[in-house]
């Protein structure tokens, strides 16, 4: 992969466009990987596409931010380069050998699955136990790198924030609300207005994958037999991370998971403990979006 990885770095000396013409060239002859829009183009070698420059240039800051002040398995980016019309970017990448969760979770034995979820959890303390790059205490939240950041489960396809501390971030988020035509009626007024009220100011701002599911786990199996050991190698899309409150990434991988899966029930019971109210409050924020009872 290095000689591959010379030859991105080569060619970007001059232009991208040797670079487009040569990415295209290896994705004619590559294989198509499962989930998004991803290839395999040589044997150690993925390209990712992505919608805007900005959001491969976002996950390729955050996957190296993971890669080196931790010791989770992360897969090392190469180049990011943008299309010629700049509607979307290549994300030159490892590839590490492995299944995608989402494919594999059914056929898992209950001792295959508490294994894997008892990793989750230590990736998540693991994630948790970084400190912000600042001496004082992290208030801010925001992109690891102290801008803007994209989150799905706020919504819209832009970046938002920094936010200076929590109670600007909630104030911002119930604005999201508010905003709207529904949050006219009385009783959907009231009620955001309650949620504000619930709402703790005063969480601890931790480092956040803000996309841990299924689909972004890869696993290796020894083999089929029920108390074969199998292992997370990979914890793929860093381009939600950032620093976030403490019961984001529980809220986030609730938000993604199906509610009626084991797996939801073990993110909400114990894979990242506590913070209830802040779900339940989240569910309710749901519940209100396009509301008018």
């Amino acid at each position: 992969m290095g000689l591959l990885s010379f030859i991105f770095r080569l060619l970007g000396r001059f232009s991208n466009v040797p670079r487009r013409l040569f990415i295209k060239w290896l994705i004619r002859r590559s294989t198509k990987l499962p989930g998004g829009p991803a290839y395999r183009i040589l044997d150690g070698t993925v390209v990712k596409i992505r919608a805007t420059k900005n959001d491969s240039q976002r996950e390729f800051e955050a996957t190296e931010y993971a890669r080196r002040h931790t010791n989770l398995p992360v897969p090392r980016i190469y180049d990011v380069f943008p299309s010629r019309d700049n509607q979307e970017s290549y994300m030159v990448s490892e590839y590490i050998p492995g299944d995608m969760l989402q494919r594999r979770w059914r056929f898992l034995s209950d001792t295959q699955k508490h294994s894997l979820m008892s990793q989750v959890k230590a990736i998540v303390a693991e994630l948790r136990s970084i400190r912000p790059p600042s001496p004082s205490p992290q208030q801010r939240i925001e992109s690891f790198t102290g801008g803007p950041f994209y989150d799905a489960m706020i919504g819209g396809n832009d970046p938002c924030g920094p936010f200076e501390n929590e109670r600007v971030f909630n104030d911002f988020r119930i604005s999201r609300y508010t905003s709207q035509a529904y949050a006219e009626v009385p009783i959907v007024r009231e009620r955001l207005a309650r949620i504000r009220r619930e709402m703790p100011n005063d969480h601890d701002i931790v480092f956040t994958h803000g996309d841990i599911s299924l689909r972004n786990i890869l696993i290796n199996a020894e083999g089929d037999g029920p108390d074969d050991e199998v292992k997370i190698v990979a914890l793929l899309d860093w381009e939600q991370a950032g620093w976030r409150p403490a019961y984001w990434e529980k809220a986030k991988m609730l938000f993604i998971a199906s509610p009626t899966t084991d797996w939801h029930a073990a993110v909400k019971s114990w894979i990242v403990e506590g913070y209830e109210k802040e779900w339940a409050r989240e569910v309710e924020l749901q519940l209100t979006h396009g509301a008018s009872m």
